[in-house]
């Protein structure tokens, strides 16, 4: 029997509605939550999110400059529960050094090894702002890594290269880390909804990445993947990670799961 691994999830009591998506705010013993996406004020309204928080029913770590604009949570005019991330120049979290700017969520659960992993997101680029694509740069809307404490790149990664969406995979070749180019969406959509969907497991021998993008499979792979030298699989983190840039910049993103259930349905979706 599959084991599926099971999250600290806020409940928050309704007469009439059932809340599908929640943002709460760790706090004490018996006190109830005090932000869901039933209270966020309307549709123009952004409401920061602090250190730590909860968003459908998995706990993330705030790494960013924790300005007010930072990262924060709003409604859409069709009430999706929308995740805002900006990064300004010099925005940084506070172990990163001035080359880089970040306004990222840390999924605070590691997976294993064993287990094959399920992540879904769908993900919207602001437009405005332009992204470098030199050998130098980078831009990242979503990563796995190996371990909190691993310097190395990760090891999935979606990544915007000037006008393309790149997805990258990385794994051990004679010790050391090597990547392979998976997929190039060239002239990626700005100010839309892309939805994707990822399967994989870590492993030397049998690992597995597939992908899907906007109800596509545009990724089907079986071989190594990842870092295997760790105890554990890795982590999820998601909103922008770019190297130091000169314009802000904004993504959104609703509807983020990571489980070890299968999600081949919600593959399937369209943007």
């Amino acid at each position: 029997m599959k084991r599926i691994l099971i999250r600290r999830t806020a409940y928050v009591a309704c007469t009439a509605l059932l809340i599908a998506s929640t943002v709460s705010f760790p706090q004490p013993v018996g006190a109830q939550p005090v932000l869901d996406a039933d209270t966020l004020a309307s549709p123009s309204d952004v409401t920061p999110l602090p250190a730590n928080f909860s968003y459908n029913r998995d706990d993330y770590t705030n790494h960013s400059a924790r300005k007010a604009y930072s990262i924060g949570a709003r409604l859409s005019a069709n009430n999706n529960l929308v995740l805002r991330f900006v990064v300004r120049p010099g925005d940084r979290a506070s172990f990163d050094p001035e080359t880089k700017d970040r306004s990222e969520a840390t999924d605070l659960v590691t997976f294993p090894k064993s287990e094959v992993i399920w992540n879904a997101y769908r993900v919207k680029i602001a437009d405005g702002f332009s992204i470098p694509s030199d050998e130098r740069s980078w831009f990242i809307v979503g990563q796995w890594h190996g371990s909190k404490d691993d310097k190395r790149s990760p090891y999935i990664a979606a990544e915007v290269q000037g006008k393309d969406l790149v997805f990258l995979r990385r794994y051990l070749s004679d010790g050391k880390p090597a990547s392979s180019e998976m997929y190039r969406m060239k002239g990626v959509p700005r100010g839309e909804w892309l939805n994707i969907a990822i399967e994989h497991k870590v492993s030397s021998t049998d690992g597995l990445l597939n992908i899907w993008l906007n109800g596509r499979q545009v990724v089907n792979f079986k071989g190594p993947v990842g870092y295997w030298d760790h105890d554990e699989a890795g982590y999820w983190k998601f909103g922008i990670y770019r190297s130091r840039g000169d314009t802000d910049a904004v993504v959104e993103y609703r509807d983020v799961v990571t489980t070890t259930e299968n999600l081949s349905e919600r593959a399937m979706a369209t943007n």
